[in-house]
């Protein structure tokens, strides 16, 4: 994304200032939501019918070959995938990879850099995965891990100040952490990473998709997502972003990749002038980590997701998401549910506390509402951390689903 592209798509962006309704042209296209009270995108987004659609059209081909408008995705749209992530966050595509999920990005970024002798700052609204990855770290190989507490449920920049050093060599944190939806000062710790000579990852899953992300603007210097909360996609695969000038350098590829060419016979009849034998070519630039086949149906449904909000704009998205949280936060407390996430949070996840976890769950299960409490890929997320109610805005969420949600809870 060069400059005058950037310019274009913040004023676009900026000009998105009346809150908007988009459950009224969204709501239908995702079944889910039609079916029951849902407020978990953050833990796995309902599949649109789009999705489904980009995902039933590479099962056609691949089950019937081509023929009646069955096209290979392979050859039509993987192509396109990394292109279209890259806009959406301000990158080149020329700094996208493909990685297994979120947490292999980060590991991937952590095992290709060289940490000896350094420290590594984050802090524990960070994804609790990514936590335990550096514990185990410092545990096993002595890496010095410096983890900022959290006040009242917000970072402190000044606490992340204190604990970088000359020594430090990477900020790590969530972008928008999937306890409470606190959004990162990123710009500002992006700034003092860079004045320590470090860098700065992000994990952007919780923010990539609902969230404006510039990591240009923002000072990000890698960055991993995987598809199936914000980017209304599912699981298997992801993204990861390394800066450019930092591919091959400051971050080097762990596992290997290319091709070889065979110069001898019986592979060919001829060997060619120069060097014969296997003659490698390893895979250069962001591909370098590219390593393995990955899981391409999950990037067809991607592809048709990544269509689908170019049209809603992530502005607009916000705005709606804005809207809706608003109301939570004015309309819970008076029923006794105190809010962790500060008024005004850029982010579509808005979290609570609750004297009685339990009795919550009882009084949603005693009610008419449609919301399943159980298992990965339940309508709410009640009882997290013991005492958590985390409620997440997506583009199909609406007043009523508010209503509901309040009804039950009085």
């Amino acid at each position: 994304m060069y400059r005058r592209e950037f310019l274009g798509t913040a004023a676009a962006a900026a000009a998105v200032a009346a809150p908007v309704d988009l459950s009224l042209q969204c709501r239908k296209d995702f079944p889910r939501a039609m079916n029951e009270t849902y407020f978990n995108s953050a833990a796995q987004h309902p599949l649109g019918n789009h999705c489904v659609a980009g995902m039933q059209r590479y099962i056609d081909f691949l089950h019937k070959g081509p023929g009646e408008g069955r096209k290979d995705f392979w050859e039509e749209g993987f192509s396109q995938v990394k292109p279209m992530f890259a806009k959406l966050i301000h990158a080149k595509p020329s700094e996208i990879a493909f990685a297994g999920s979120t947490t292999i990005g980060e590991n991937t970024i952590l095992n290709g850099m060289d940490l000896r002798g350094g420290n590594v700052v984050t802090n524990d609204l960070h994804y609790t995965a990514s936590l335990s990855n550096y514990l185990t770290r410092r545990q096993v190989q002595g890496l010095d891990v410096r983890i900022v507490k959290h006040r009242d449920w917000v970072i402190d920049l000044q606490d992340m100040e204190r604990a970088v050093d000359s020594k430090t060599k990477l900020i790590a944190v969530s972008l928008v952490s999937s306890v409470n939806g606190h959004m990162e000062n990123i710009k500002a710790l992006g700034e003092l990473a860079h004045s320590h000579k470090a860098y700065l990852f992000a994990d952007i899953i919780q923010g990539c998709g609902s969230t404006p992300i510039d990591v240009l603007a923002m000072g990000i210097d890698f960055a991993s997502t995987a598809m199936y909360k914000w980017l209304q996609g599912e699981h298997g695969f992801g993204f990861l972003y390394i800066k450019e000038d930092l591919v091959g350098s400051v971050v080097k590829p762990t596992e290997f990749t290319g091709h070889p060419d065979f110069n001898y016979a019986p592979w060919v009849g001829t060997p060619a002038p120069g060097p014969t034998g296997l003659i490698n070519h390893a895979a250069g630039g962001v591909a370098a980590f590219d390593c393995g086949t990955q899981s391409v149906i999950t990037y067809a449904a991607q592809h048709a997701s990544f269509e689908y909000m170019a049209k809603i704009g992530v502005g607009n998205i916000r705005a709606h998401a804005n809207r809706l949280i608003a109301r939570l936060q004015k309309e819970l407390p008076p029923l006794g549910y105190t809010p962790i996430t500060p008024k005004g949070t850029e982010s579509s996840i808005v979290t609570f506390l609750c004297k009685d976890a339990e009795a919550v769950r009882r009084k949603i299960r005693a009610s008419k509402a449609k919301i399943l409490l159980t298992g990965p890929n339940s309508a709410l997320t009640v009882g997290r951390f013991g005492n958590h109610i985390r409620f997440s805005v997506s583009v199909f969420n609406n007043d009523q689903d508010i209503n509901t949600i309040l009804e039950v809870l009085a």
